[in-house]
């Protein structure tokens, strides 16, 4: 019997632990019952929030200002907070209604209405407690679950993002998947248009009482104050991401891209994106075998960072080029050690994530 009642109180207590709580922050004067209205699924619930704080029993006496723990599972699906899952170089984040912007380093939870803001050469990857993730490239400010766009999980105000089951409003578009894991890709230019892409599943773009349903593999631009764009097919080596894999070599500081060969991929004969340089097997819609794919014809260009680190947190070169495949460092630094990375701008105008640093000496 004693051995019952500890295994019981063994799993109990495991399962007491294991717990996911997320942090509530209670306005002056709130009480308890306010709060359940506002924050829990069952608002009839409010009791089992007194377990986990130190709180009177009855739910109409005012609270003073204070932070909540709430087990995660009580909590609206729209109220539940994010966390970082990467966070890479200079990314910082602001609450609603506050100025100050905080290093995403000391961020535990994000909610809504938080802003975030990624700084040149650096990355956030952003998951949701319901398994959403958003990937948030550089120079980009986005906002979770935006209070005035309620219907919409992020609003962007700049920059590139990818995300996976993501409803996105921008300035000029508002973009809502269709399907379950649905990607799609945005990116606001300098004009303030919007271009969608979607990778997997399907996705409607709306503008100015007008939408289009971006199937996989099309994108569409819709510029500020105007209607989507008709569906345009992504480049192939594009639309499949598994395809679009670069590598690269430095020898006596000269730096060459290399194309990685591709297992089963589909390729359209005769694609004026592509080039195949076996022309015998160009004859067949599908290739099951490693061919080598002329990257160069998919791409606008490439971004080239050097740094003094590994880590990069020293960078001492970044620029754009057109398309290249061998590039002769000397023209740009000194002689020494460097490390080097560089990442692919596709013909819509959507840049990758970087390589792997590679090592290299200028002589």
């Amino acid at each position: 019997m004693r051995l019952i009642i500890f295994v019981f109180f063994s799993i109990y207590t495991q399962i007491l632990f294991c717990e996911e709580f997320q942090t509530i922050e209670v306005k002056p004067g709130q009480t308890l019952w306010e709060l359940s209205q506002i924050y829990l699924k069952n608002p009839q619930r409010w009791d089992e929030i007194i377990k986990y704080n130190n709180l009177p029993a009855d739910p109409y006496q005012p609270l003073d200002g204070r932070k909540l723990k709430v087990p995660v599972n009580l909590i609206k699906e729209e109220y539940r907070a994010a966390r970082f899952r990467r966070v890479s170089g200079e990314v910082r984040v602001r609450s609603e209604g506050k100025s100050i912007w905080v290093d995403a380093e000391k961020i535990k939870d994000l909610f809504k209405g938080d802003t975030i803001r990624t700084n040149a050469n650096s990355y956030a990857d952003v998951e949701f407690y319901t398994k959403q993730i958003l990937n948030i490239f550089a120079n980009s400010m986005v906002v979770l679950k935006p209070p005035a766009d309620d219907k919409f999980d992020v609003k962007m105000l700049s920059g590139q993002l990818m995300a996976k089951d993501t409803s996105i409003i921008t300035v000029s578009a508002k973009i809502t998947p269709k399907t379950k894991n649905t990607e799609v890709a945005a990116k606001i230019k300098e004009d303030l248009s919007t271009v969608v892409q979607v990778y997997k599943g399907k996705a409607d773009v709306e503008a100015k009482g007008k939408k289009v349903e971006l199937q996989e593999g099309f994108a569409t631009e819709v510029k500020i104050n105007s209607t989507p764009s008709l569906p345009k097919k992504i480049p192939d080596i594009i639309a499949d991401q598994k395809m679009a894999r670069l590598d690269l070599d430095a020898s006596s500081g000269i730096v060459s891209v290399k194309y990685v060969g591709v297992q089963n991929a589909n390729v359209k004969a005769g694609d004026a994106n592509i080039e195949i340089k076996d022309q015998a097997k160009a004859k067949n819609l599908k290739i099951d075998q490693n061919v080598n794919i002329d990257l160069s014809k998919a791409v606008s260009g490439y971004r080239l960072q050097i740094a003094k680190d590994k880590e990069f947190n020293n960078i001492i070169f970044d620029r754009k080029f057109d398309v290249f495949k061998q590039l002769n460092l000397e023209n740009y630094v000194g002689k020494g050690k460097y490390y080097f990375r560089i990442s692919y701008i596709d013909l819509i105008g959507f840049e990758g994530e970087f390589t792997q640093p590679k090592e290299v000496v200028v002589e």
